[in-house]
């Protein structure tokens, strides 16, 4: 029916809808048929105004004048383009709309549609010319986005840095030299010349956080840099700050640098080639360093750190700081409730090669490069077996305690053995603060209820005997009370947000296999391997221990 009513305008750039009189229209006439007729008179890709349409349809339907006169509904129209600007104004991208049978852009259109959106900066030339070329090749009513101007984003400002002036000395002391006499070997007790600085000697230097450099919109508008941010240089233990130069800290006294983030501690400390019968036990306020090995049954007492560049064997090593050891940590085989014939204990970290049949303790972390055999283990955080490549690294046999996570390439061992693992062993810790948090808030509670009742009791009594003191005096409980409150219900939430986290955070996790007779626990949960299983992780959600395989398409749990 369409075909009776359209015809092209007599400059064939629009296309009129006409109802004749002598065409019954009833209320089923709809669009249907309208682009087959459009088609016939070759103006199938004009452009079709809906709203004109729908105007048409209801007009002659209902008889109207307008139907009679003639309503214009489809039409030429030229590419059209408008700018969008995003991100922030830093970027404008031009969106463009074929052409109904109309021309394509030209580049006034586009110099002035940037106009009108005010984008005036990081305009891209070869992307303007682009958006003309693809207008001409757009089907029409077809869109096309193409980013034509990006800011500039501001440069950042570098938080400040602190650059040591002399060499690290954990650092150095476990790399041994190779031998002068033959390049194929290295002397293990050849740990290079020792470090020291003497009095005055610079230490660190501190380079200032700097501003940034400020960035450019699209707009032309400036965009400000986030400041670095500017932590001072401190003055450590033997250290103190130039007079004439505030950003370089220089030694006090002569000694050994232990370098820190933001200072430099310069100590005394004692260099002996091996602990032994010759030397006796050592005690000493300060930091050990020695280049062999210490030998059994020997006692060694450090205030500081403790780094031995052999082996520790059946000795009773004890530091406030951490221990280093350069190979490994040996102890003799005991039996069932015998106490150990070595043991290592830290206020930080424990590192070695190797541990076995020893008692170690950490107030931080326990690193072992290679494996852990037979030792009770005890750390405050993390147990890391493994070395820097995670391609071996081994925990089997005795007890292993930790605040944290545990990291191995393998846990366990074939046979009978038995392996004993506690994870997240700060879970009580966390529950016991929990339930005090939690008592406290109640109490704060209780606290705020008594003065509401306090109140509700003084606005019941007549004006005329509600003493002013009296009410200011609730007023101010009052407010005491809802600080309480707040405070008590604040530190409840951010501990229950830790607490998640570092259930989330301390699993166990082993990169190889886990073997039989390997019993893990958190909490009061305890789950023991029937079986070898491949990579796995072990987690805990304070109810259940759960046991995922990790194979190339993500975790799976699996049975024990």
């Amino acid at each position: 029916m369409w075909g009776k009513f359209v015809a092209l305008t007599e400059d064939n750039q629009g296309v009129i809808a006409k109802l004749t009189p002598d065409i019954q229209i009833d209320g089923s006439f709809s669009n249907k048929g309208l682009l087959e007729a459009l088609h016939k008179i070759n103006a199938d890709n004009f452009y079709v105004d809906e709203d004109e349409v729908n105007r048409f349809l209801n007009c002659a339907k209902e008889g109207k004048s307008e139907a009679f006169v003639g309503i214009t509904i489809a039409q030429v129209r030229d590419a059209s383009v408008k700018v969008v600007v995003s991100e922030q104004n830093m970027l404008a991208s031009m969106v463009v709309t074929g052409a109904y049978r109309g021309k394509p852009l030209n580049g006034p259109q586009i110099v002035q549609a940037l106009a009108n959106a005010g984008v005036t900066k990081g305009i891209n030339k070869l992307a303007l010319k682009k958006v003309l070329a693809v207008s001409r090749q757009l089907k029409p009513g077809e869109n096309y986005t193409q980013a034509v101007a990006v800011g500039k984003n501001p440069v950042n400002g570098r938080d400040a840095k602190f650059v040591p002036l002399v060499k690290d000395v954990t650092k150095q002391v476990l790399a041994p030299r190779k031998d002068a006499e033959s390049t194929d070997k290295v002397d293990l007790l050849n740990l290079g010349e020792t470090i020291t600085v003497g009095e005055n000697d610079p230490l660190m230097k501190r380079i200032p956080a700097t501003k940034g450099t400020p960035g450019i919109s699209v707009l032309g508008e400036s965009v400000a840099p986030i400041a670095g941010k500017n932590s001072p240089l401190k003055a450590g233990k033997g250290s103190y700050i130039a007079s004439d130069n505030p950003d370089v800290l220089l030694a006090s006294i002569s000694g050994m640098p232990i370098i820190k983030a933001n200072s430099v501690d310069v100590e005394d400390a004692l260099y002996l080639p091996n602990v032994g019968v010759a030397t006796g036990h050592v005690k000493f306020k300060g930091n050990v360093i020695i280049a062999g090995n210490i030998e059994s049954d020997m006692i060694v007492r450090a205030t500081g750190s403790v780094t031995v560049g052999g082996f520790i064997e059946s000795a009773d090593v004890q530091a406030q700081g951490d221990i280093d050891v350069g190979k490994g940590i040996i102890g003799h085989t005991v039996s069932e409730g015998e106490e150990y014939s070595c043991i290592v204990k830290s206020g930080g970290n424990i590192r070695a090669n190797y541990a076995q049949y020893s008692k170690l303790q950490a107030g931080q972390n326990i690193e072992l490069a290679v494996h852990s055999l037979n030792n009770e283990l005890r750390c405050g955080l993390h147990l890391f077996v493994h070395d820097t490549a995670e391609r071996q690294g081994t925990l089997s046999g005795g007890k292993a305690q930790v605040g944290g996570k545990i990291i191995c390439v393998n846990l366990g061992v074939e046979g009978d053995t038995a392996t004993y693992i506690h994870g997240f062993a700060r879970f009580q810790q966390y529950k016991d603060r929990q339930a005090k948090l939690k008592e406290v808030y109640r109490t704060a509670q209780e606290g705020t209820m008594q003065i509401i009742r306090k109140e509700l009791e003084f606005k019941k009594k007549p004006k005329s005997e509600r003493a002013e003191e009296e009410e200011l005096l609730l007023e101010r409980q009052k407010q005491q009370a809802n600080q309480k409150l707040e405070k008590a219900k604040q530190a409840r939430d951010e501990l229950n947000i830790e607490f998640e986290q570092a259930l989330a955070d301390n699993g166990i996790e082993i990169k190889g296999k886990v073997y039989t007779h390997v019993t893990v626990q958190f909490g009061n949960e305890k789950v023991t391997t029937r079986r070898v299983h491949g990579p796995t992780t072990f987690t805990f959600n304070q109810y259940e221990i759960k046991c995922s395989s990790l194979l190339d398409e993500g975790a799976v749990e699996e049975s024990i």
